[in-house]
């Protein structure tokens, strides 16, 4: 797999996207390459929301950055009505495709985080994901104004990230993209990293309070899987309310 993948530096973020799926076609649902990691993360973060949000059935949800759909199958299959957005034509297709295989009514829609008005989304949403999507965005500023006009009062926000440190370089950029090659050279931006005070700062401008912040890393078993810590060092999640 690493002998296929592409370099990426140089490109926009979409662009980043859709040259790895052209180039690696089934990389969102494969079971080995670049995004193998995600579906074994994402067990873990919705197993935080389910229990964070009180479970997603009967809600309506928007997934920002939606890519390839896996967060997006699993909040449809909990009984979710669920919208997801992404830049990426090549990963919605990839999206569409699996949705309609695994029976799930999934609405894909083209368009950006700093775009959510342009893409036709009518009334507000009872939650709203950002995960792996706010290191990826071109304006952190919009995003989240976006994402706040959507975002009922007293809805829920849930993000994954990453943090702008030494660690969270060495670990995320070094290592996955260039000693590792589990993900493609070029793929993270470390300048677009978001430090946890930032976010939260950023969010409370648009009247979202961040309740609670967890750290994601391996853990030392030596199985490999991914535990909730306390260490916001390098890949942190979290979730915050919308008050008005």
């Amino acid at each position: 797999m690493p002998d296929q993948l592409p370099r990426l530096g140089g490109l926009s973020e979409p662009e980043k996207y859709e040259r790895l799926v052209e180039r690696v076609p089934g990389v969102w649902w494969s079971d080995a390459g670049p995004f193998a990691g995600l579906h074994e993360l994402n067990a873990l973060r919705v197993e935080y929301f389910r229990r964070v949000f009180g479970g997603f059935g009967g809600k309506r949800v928007l997934d920002v950055g939606c890519g390839g759909g896996i967060l997006a199958e699993t909040l449809a299959a909990e009984g979710a009505t669920v919208t997801g957005i992404d830049p990426s034509e090549r990963s919605l297709a990839a999206a569409r495709e699996h949705a309609r295989r695994a029976r799930l009514t999934i609405d894909y829609r083209r368009g950006t985080a700093e775009e959510l008005s342009g893409v036709g989304l009518e009334g507000t949403f009872d939650l709203v994901f950002a995960v792996d999507v706010l290191e990826h965005v071109d304006d952190l500023e919009r995003t989240i104004a976006g994402i706040a006009r959507v975002l009922a009062p007293g809805g829920g926000l849930g993000f994954l990230t990453h943090n702008r440190t030494i660690a969270g370089f060495l670990q995320v950029v070094w290592a996955e993209e260039y000693v590792q090659h589990t993900m493609p050279e070029g793929f993270h931006d470390f300048a677009r990293f978001i430090t946890p005070a930032e976010l939260t700062e950023a969010l409370a401008r648009y009247d979202m309070v961040v309740q609670e912040m967890k750290g994601v890393e391996r853990a030392g078993d030596g199985t490999g899987r991914r535990v909730l810590t306390g260490d916001l060092s390098v890949t942190y999640l979290g979730w915050a309310l919308r008050t008005r």
